[in-house]
């Protein structure tokens, strides 16, 4: 009995020290912290009650396919644990967190669709904390998607006005003399990506390569390394792929790590684009991928798409040819030092490989399916051993390719 409650007691202290500390957290960064979220109610209505440490403005927006309810803040603070035991009511799931360095949002997913019938902001004088409450009510598909129409025209001065504060880095990127490569680690914030079977999260397995990439890069001086996002934020793709054009990239590299049903394929595999996949498992893959801004919340379908003249179509082929000659490269350079995927250079449509003019590939670093690249992907290593393979192919490629490698060598 003495035993069980001093476990009890350090459970209780360590519990006062993660709330202690997420507190100390928020009020360092002085951002609002979320501290509780309560779902409750039946088939035809229920309610969302979420409580702040402070008073909060917050931007509802309806997504369908799924049904879901996405609430948009200012940067928060996430201080609670959800248990979705005690849920009453049509909502199905819920997930949070950033979307770039200023901005939060959580998400409802729902069983079925809805209509927003009330919401309720108040201060709680008691103990002050501040409450958002949303009434919602059953709907059908139609009076759904009339409403996120209308909800969509409503926030669309919103939208292009913050549109560039979702980027982790600069919005207008300075543009280098220098060969310039971006590098695109994949997922982040409210998107986690793969999920190994040791808990390893795809999206802080490529950011760390991609520093540790990019670190090669600034050592030696002879390439512009950019990172898309170099902090655990979430960048829509069509976001990614314009800073890469913004930036006048001459080559975009998206790493990724992802998970396949097939837990017994194992490799790196480097992607090119194309409307046809080469196979299932590439198309797989680029489905999931491309549902990176689903996750986040994002309708890509209002997305504007490049003009479709002759121009671009010659564009998009020529930049083809590279990506193919990178991919190439890449794929001869790493399978000097670890393990491939049979028939390692592969293509699919991968929405964020979509700019016409900057050759562009996805790395598939590994697979965190597979228990050997999971454990292969968390040693420092063996990522330093693939980080140098491609920097010394991004060199050859700008060779070959007759690009600017070094700035000393330039007429000024």
């Amino acid at each position: 009995m003495v035993f069980v409650r001093k476990i009890f007691a350090l459970l209780l202290l360590i519990g006062w020290l993660i709330g202690g500390l997420t507190v100390a957290y928020a009020q360092h960064t002085n951002v609002p912290l979320a501290l509780s979220a309560k779902v409750e109610g039946g088939d035809e209505d229920m309610s969302i009650t979420l409580i702040f440490d402070r008073k909060v403005d917050m931007v509802p927006q309806l997504l369908n396919h799924p049904w879901r309810l996405v609430l948009d803040f200012e940067r928060l603070g996430f201080g609670f644990e959800i248990d979705q035991k005690d849920w009453s009511g049509f909502a199905s799931d819920m997930r949070w967190g950033d979307m770039s360095d200023v901005n939060s949002r959580i998400i409802f997913e729902m069983d079925k669709p809805f209509r927003i019938a009330e919401i309720k902001a108040q201060e709680n004088k008691g103990n002050d904390t501040f409450s958002l409450v949303l009434s919602l009510k059953q709907s059908d598909s139609d009076t759904f998607n009339a409403a996120m129409i209308d909800n969509m025209r409503t926030n669309a001065v919103v939208q292009r006005d913050t549109k560039s504060d979702r980027l982790g880095v600069s919005a207008k990127p300075v543009v280098s003399k220098k060969f310039t490569v971006v590098l695109d680690p994949g997922h982040g914030g409210i998107d986690s990506g793969a999920v190994g079977r040791h808990q390893t999260l795809e999206k802080e397995i490529v950011l760390a390569f991609a520093k540790e990439l990019k670190a090669r890069f600034d050592a030696e001086g002879n390439v512009e390394a950019i990172l898309t996002r170099d902090s655990d934020v979430f960048i829509p793709l069509n976001d990614r792929v314009q800073f890469a054009r913004q930036s006048n990239a001459d080559l975009f590299i998206s790493i990724h790590a992802d998970s396949i049903r097939e837990n017994y394929v194992r490799g790196a595999t480097v992607y090119t684009i194309s409307d046809k996949a080469s196979d299932s498992v590439a198309a797989s893959i680029a489905e999931s991928e491309n549902r990176a801004d689903e996750i986040g919340g994002i309708n890509f379908a209002d997305e504007p798409e490049d003009v479709a003249d002759i121009l671009v179509d010659l564009a998009r082929r020529e930049t083809l040819g590279f990506s193919v000659q990178f991919a190439r490269l890449a794929v001869s350079k790493l399978q000097e030092e670890t393990k491939m995927i049979n028939n390692p250079h592969r293509h699919a449509g991968f929405r964020v490989l979509r700019a016409p003019d900057v050759p562009s590939v996805l790395i598939e670093l590994g697979y965190l399916s597979n228990a050997e690249d999971e454990k292969q992907l968390t040693q420092a290593s063996w990522r330093a051993k693939i980080v140098n393979q491609i920097a010394e192919s991004v060199s050859r490629f700008a060779e070959l390719s007759g690009r600017r490698l070094s700035v000393a060598n330039e007429k000024e």
